[in-house]
C-alpha cells in the first residue's frame, strides 16, 4: 500500500512541476513580446519620422522656417498615418528643443521641452537619432527622433513621430490572446500631459501612484492589478482568480528614453485551463490510486484466506474431531501449512498419537 501512495505522490508532484514550469514558459513569452513588441515600435516610429525628415520638400519648409509650407506638407501624411497606423504625435523641434510645429496640435508651438524631455537636447547636441517611450504634452507614445541638418551639414532641428501604445497592446491580445493594460505614473501625466483627455485622469483608474491608462480588459484589470501590485521595479510574477478562474499575471517596469521608470505594463493569460486539467489529472490519480488500494487489499485477502484461514479451517476441524474422540485424521504435510502454523498442526499429531495409544 506505501508504494502505491509514494506512486500517486510522485505523480502529483511531477503534474504540479510541469504546470509550474510550463507557467514559467508562460511568464517567459509574455516579457519577450513585450519587448519584441516596444522593440518594434520604436523601430518603425524611427523609420516613419527618418522617411519624413528626409523629404526634400519638408527639409527645405523646415530649414526655411516656413510653418506654414511645413504644415501643408506634412499634414494629410500625419492624418493617414494616424487612421492607419496609430500615429499619435508628430512634431519638429528647433534647437536646443523648442517645438517648432507640432502637427496634432498646429497652433501651439514655441515651447521648450527640454524641462522634462532630455532626449531632445541630446539629440540636438549629438545629432544622432534616440528612440524610446515617452510622456509629452499629449501624453505618452513610443518615439522616435532624427536630426535635421542642412547641406551644408549644420544642425537645424529635429522630427519626431509617437506611436500610441493603445493600438499595440490591443495588438498583443488579437495575436497572443493575453490581457494587457499600461499604467503610467499620475503625477507625470498631470505635471507634463497637460492636453491628455481629462476622462484618463480619474479616481477610477487610479491604481497606487499610477493611472491606468489603458487596457484591454478594465474590469479584470482592476482586479488583478491592485494599489499593492503595481508598486514594483522589477519583473514580477504571480496568480490570482477572478470569477473562479485562474489568471497567471505578468507586472514589467516601463522605463522612459532617459532609462527612468515612468509605468508598469501588465500581462495577464488566462491559466484556468491549465488548472482545469491539473485538477482532473489530480482526480485520475487518486481514483487510481484507490483502485490500486483496492487490488493490493483484494490480493493480500486471497493470500490470507488459502495460505492462513483455509489451512487453520481444516486444522481446527481435526481439533474438533479429537476432542470428541476421533483420531483418525492425520494433519495435512507440514510443508502445506504456513510457518505460523506448522507448530500447532504438530502439536496436534502428538495430541493424536496420545489418543491413539
Amino acid at each position: 500500500m506505501s508504494v502505491v501512495v509514494t506512486i500517486t505522490l510522485v505523480a502529483q508532484l511531477l503534474t504540479s512541476r510541469l504546470l509550474e514550469s510550463a507557467h514559467d514558459g508562460d511568464y517567459q513569452l509574455m516579457r519577450q513580446v513585450l519587448a519584441d513588441l516596444l522593440h518594434d515600435t520604436e523601430d518603425k516610429a524611427l523609420s516613419r519620422a527618418e522617411i519624413v525628415a528626409a523629404m526634400p520638400s519638408v527639409r527645405t519648409a523646415f530649414i526655411n522656417r516656413d510653418r506654414a509650407k511645413l504644415l501643408a506638407e506634412c499634414q494629410k501624411m500625419f492624418e493617414l498615418q494616424g487612421q492607419k497606423y496609430g500615429l499619435d504625435q508628430a512634431q519638429f523641434h528647433v534647437p536646443p528643443g523648442v517645438s517648432f510645429l507640432r502637427l496634432d496640435r498646429p497652433e501651439k508651438f514655441g515651447e521648450d521641452e527640454t524641462g522634462f524631455r532630455p532626449i531632445l537636447a541630446e539629440v540636438h547636441q549629438t545629432k544622432v537619432v534616440r528612440k524610446g517611450t515617452g510622456i509629452t504634452r499629449v501624453g505618452p507614445a513610443v518615439f522616435g527622433i532624427v536630426p535635421i541638418q542642412d547641406d551644408a551639414g549644420k544642425l537645424v532641428g529635429s522630427f519626431e513621430m509617437g506611436l500610441e501604445l493603445a493600438p499595440e497592446l490591443d495588438t498583443i491580445k488579437e495575436s497572443f490572446g493575453l490581457e494587457a493594460t499600461v499604467f503610467f505614473e499620475e503625477r507625470l501625466l498631470r505635471e507634463i500631459a497637460t492636453d491628455v483627455s481629462p476622462e484618463v485622469l480619474t479616481p477610477k483608474n487610479r491604481v497606487g501612484k499610477y493611472t491606468r491608462f489603458h487596457s484591454t480588459h478594465p474590469e479584470l484589470a482592476a482586479a488583478l492589478v491592485t494599489d499593492k501590485d503595481v508598486d514594483v521595479n522589477e519583473p514580477r510574477t504571480y496568480e490570482r482568480t477572478v470569477a473562479g478562474t485562474s489568471w497567471g499575471v505578468q507586472l514589467v517596469p516601463l522605463y522612459s528614453e532617459g532609462n527612468k521608470q515612468i509605468g508598469v505594463v501588465a500581462l495577464s493569460s488566462n491559466f484556468g485551463e491549465d488548472t482545469s486539467l491539473a485538477h482532473r489529472a489530480l482526480v485520475w490519480q487518486l481514483l487510481a490510486a484507490l483502485f490500486g488500494i483496492v487490488m493490493m487489499v483484494g490480493a493480500i485477502l486471497v493470500v490470507v484466506r488459502g495460505v492462513l484461514l483455509a489451512p487453520l479451517a481444516a486444522l481446527n476441524e481435526r481439533m474438533s474431531a479429537l476432542a470428541s474422540g476421533d483420531a483418525s485424521k492425520e494433519a495435512d504435510p507440514a510443508d502445506s501449512y504456513c510457518a505460523e502454523l506448522r507448530e500447532l498442526a504438530a502439536n496436534y499429531e502428538k495430541l493424536r498419537s496420545e489418543k491413539q495409544r
